[in-house]
């Protein structure tokens, strides 16, 4: 802790946390969504194949796939990266704004806005999405630039276009890589064009409890045990956590995974004063309980495999 500043408040911890019992769907509970996308993204005639993860129906046109362990389905279109389409694309309802950051950003404006979140509702039907838990959905725009041989910007402009949604249980944010849908799209044809959907989410099938002890105790089973953190300290690192948010942790979709545990995620900045220009950030997902706490619930003792197979 010593070596440790802390630039964001650390979220109030109670003495005891949500547990999310959890199952994935398998490839049947899937297909109807499956054959909905490949269809609303025009992939033509599939054929039917095993992949490391799971299952996909493919075509030269792109591929549906179900992964096994969680049950996501990943879909893309390669159509249009074959028509070799310029990454500037030509947004008719451009707008400036600002990001969380303060940073300059283009943005849809609000026509083109409303029709991405349109055809994003759209695609989580089709693909028989699971939104019921799922948060206000985000727009997010690639940003795009162009600079000469001497690093003096050309131009700048927008690329794809992506709706994001997370996931909420129990009151609190579902995080990691294993709680998302994405949909992603392209200007055409006087509107927005699908390239792509992704949804990964466990469905959940019950609440248990998992004793935490407070926020001394939740920073010690986790976030003070990262050796990365502690590699750090022993060098001489100044660290800095710059951003912390407590909620479930999901694992990723090729990850078999029984419960959503409660975790930090958090972002980390270490400098050396002796060495004014060296720096660098690290971003973790650190358990606020002990082994021992899982253990009284029968769920395994080693935080990151638990419920896994």
């Amino acid at each position: 802790m010593k070596a440790i500043r802390f630039d964001t408040e650390i979220p109030e911890i109670p003495e005891a946390l949500p547990v999310v019992h959890c199952t994935a769907p398998d490839f049947e509970a899937r297909a109807r969504g499956v054959e909905g996308l490949a269809e609303r993204l025009d992939l033509g005639k599939l054929h039917e194949v095993d992949t490391e993860h799971g299952r996909a129906r493919t075509s030269k046109r792109g591929t549906v796939e179900v992964f096994a362990a969680s049950g996501a389905v990943w879909s893309e279109t390669t159509v249009h990266d074959e028509e070799g389409r310029d990454e500037f694309l030509d947004w008719p309802d451009l707008e400036k704004a600002r990001d969380r950051d303060g940073e300059a950003v283009l943005t849809l404006g609000e026509k083109a806005a409303a029709r991405a979140m349109d055809l994003a509702a759209e695609l989580a039907e089709i693909g028989q999405f699971d939104m019921k838990h799922a948060t206000r959905p985000e727009l997010r725009l690639v940003q795009v630039a162009e600079a000469d041989d001497k690093g003096e910007p050309l131009r700048s402009g927008a690329g794809e276009a992506t709706v994001v949604m997370g996931y909420e249980l129990e009151g609190l944010p579902v995080i990691g890589a294993g709680a998302k849908t994405l949909v992603d799209m392209i200007p055409g044809d006087g509107g927005v064009i699908p390239t792509g959907a992704i949804n990964v989410w466990r469905q959940p099938r019950g609440v248990g409890k998992v004793r935490i002890g407070g926020q001394e105790a939740a920073l010690a089973a986790g976030l003070l045990e990262d050796p990365d953190l502690m590699i750090a300290a022993e060098k001489g690192g100044r660290i800095t956590i710059q951003r912390m948010r407590l909620g479930l942790m999901a694992m990723p979709a090729a990850v078999f995974q029984g419960v959503l545990f409660p975790a930090l995620e958090y972002e980390a900045r270490v400098d050396f004063p002796d060495r004014k220009q060296d720096h660098y950030f690290i971003g973790r997902v650190a358990p606020v309980a002990g082994a021992k706490a899982y253990a009284e619930l029968g769920l395994g003792s080693a935080h990151f495999s638990l419920g896994m197979n």
